[in-house]
């Protein structure tokens, strides 16, 4: 089974005379496409888009994506172009699509706890919002400031707190969608259960806009805390990170929300390019963050508590360190949230992300390290690659692997691919945990995934966008 093929027409000026009808604003200025729609966060990814178009309503992109199939122009959505994989990057000069303007919360159930938001809103403000009403959204991203809620659900975003309140598949509870012919499917719902058929929305969870264009979200809320607190920790190895692991979920249970790791290099880039001070005094191997969230201050201090001294007793950790203070919190989570941006700013980062059993995950970094050693390119005076590191999501087994040279691609992505994915997929791994497939992953997911499976999901592919407009030449595109 293939995907169809793009046409990808170009736009002509007839084409944008009639965009301007539909009350969408366009943009075609090179210069702001440049700047801001046609190259990636971290600047590894550039496109060739030469138009944008900002509509503010959903029947504004009915009618946008309904002329672009007649005409077989194709389209690129666009949130907050937060993503590291080049998923809503156009490659030639697709239309590209930004919902920055659909940024409107239509709804918020105080008694349900549900609220259904266009995709347009940035994460950090919608949280905002439903803090008011005693509630947080259940995704939480270091790029919480810039990314939307549309592009997070596009790429099934699992983020800092999968470990509390899991994976977005569980938390919509409907969206609507504008499909490649400009048809709405009006799958909206805010009802927790409902058994009345197949689940439609979850197609376009994780689809990355090549089924269709994400135009509002519901979502069903968690309580806000009312009591929170983290500990960091500092450990001497990899095996007592996956101990203390294990003792948290027995000994903190239900309260424990995230429990992230980093290793020692990961640390000393963002005290150095981010001239944020480490939470811990001493230096360390490897660093661990555990953070819990209740509803009853006392008890939660003293499961904490217990917690630590049991680590202590055991040898596990060699200094700890509790912050239980709002400021103090908010720097821990911003040292945390700064290391992709730390690692960005020493070099030319590519950056994996890859759900791996923890019992490899170490296993992992030691393999990539005499891989690249062993092709010359690592550990040696005046070697292209400058850092390897890993850090990640420990309590459910995403890591994120980065290797730091000196500039994209060239002999640095040619030692690591496919190898790396290889690798991956021969020890149980995926080769995309939750920044998506973006640009080129789809290449490797033949690791990841059987033939019938993607089979099945270009068969999808083909039915839902048959001329070849939405994304193309990314995500299931480029699977073989």
């Amino acid at each position: 089974m293939t995907t169809p093929a793009s046409q990808n027409n170009a736009v002509t000026q007839q084409d944008i005379d009639y965009f301007a009808t539909t009350g969408a604003e366009v943009i075609h200025s090179q210069e702001q496409l440049e700047a801001k729609y046609n190259k990636d966060y971290f600047g590894k990814y550039h496109g060739g888009s030469q138009i944008a178009l900002f509509p503010k309503t959903t029947e504004q992109v009915s009618k946008i994506l309904a002329y672009c199939n007649k005409r077989l122009i194709s389209v690129v959505t666009q949130g907050g172009n937060s993503g590291t994989a080049g998923g809503a990057i156009a490659q030639r000069n697709e239309v590209i699509l930004s919902l920055r303007d659909m940024n409107k919360i239509r709804d918020l159930d105080a008694i349900s706890g549900v609220v259904v938001a266009e995709s347009g809103c940035v994460l950090a403000e919608l949280d905002a919002h439903v803090r008011e009403q005693g509630y947080i959204v259940p995704v939480d991203l270091g790029a919480k400031k810039k990314c939307m809620i549309g592009g997070n659900v596009s790429t099934n975003a699992g983020g800092l707190r999968y470990l509390r309140y899991g994976t977005l598949h569980g938390n919509v509870l409907g969206l609507e969608v504008v499909l490649a012919d400009g048809r709405i499917v009006d799958a909206l719902f805010s009802l927790k259960k409902d058994a009345s058929g197949y689940d439609v929305k979850q197609l376009f969870i994780g689809a990355e806009g090549t089924l269709g264009v994400v135009t509002a979200v519901s979502i069903a809320l968690a309580p806000k805390p009312r009591s929170s607190q983290i500990a960091v920790l500092g450990l001497g190895d990899f095996s007592k990170i996956q101990r203390a692991f294990v003792m948290a979920r027995q000994g903190l249970g239900e309260i424990i929300s995230a429990f992230e790791f980093w290793e020692r290099r990961c640390n000393e880039l963002v005290v150095q390019y981010e001239n944020n001070p480490s939470p811990l005094d001493q230096s360390h191997e490897f660093y661990v963050m555990i953070e819990t969230r209740g509803s009853f201050e006392r008890h939660d201090v003293e499961k904490m508590d217990a917690y630590l001294a049991e680590l202590h007793a055991g040898g596990l950790v060699e200094e700890s360190r509790v912050f239980r203070d709002i400021d103090a919190m908010e720097r821990t989570w911003l040292f945390r949230s700064q290391m992709a941006e730390a690692h960005a700013k020493s070099g030319c980062m590519h950056v994996y992300d890859f759900s791996l059993p923890s019992r490899y995950q170490h296993e992992l970094l030691l393999a990539v390290k005499k891989h690249l050693a062993d092709a010359g390119i690592y550990g040696v005076p005046g070697a292209p690659v400058r850092d390897v590191t890993i850090f990640g999501h420990i309590g459910d087994d995403n890591i994120h692997l980065q290797v730091v040279a000196d500039e994209f691609g060239g002999v640095v992505e040619a030692a690591m691919e496919p190898w790396v994915y290889e690798w991956v997929g021969s020890h149980s791994g995926s080769v995309a945990a939750e920044h998506g497939l973006g640009m080129h992953k789809g290449t490797f997911l033949k690791y990841s995934k059987s033939p019938v499976v993607i089979d099945l999901m270009k068969s999808i592919k083909l039915m839902l966008d048959p001329n070849g407009i939405m994304n193309p030449g990314k995500h299931i595109d480029r699977a073989c």
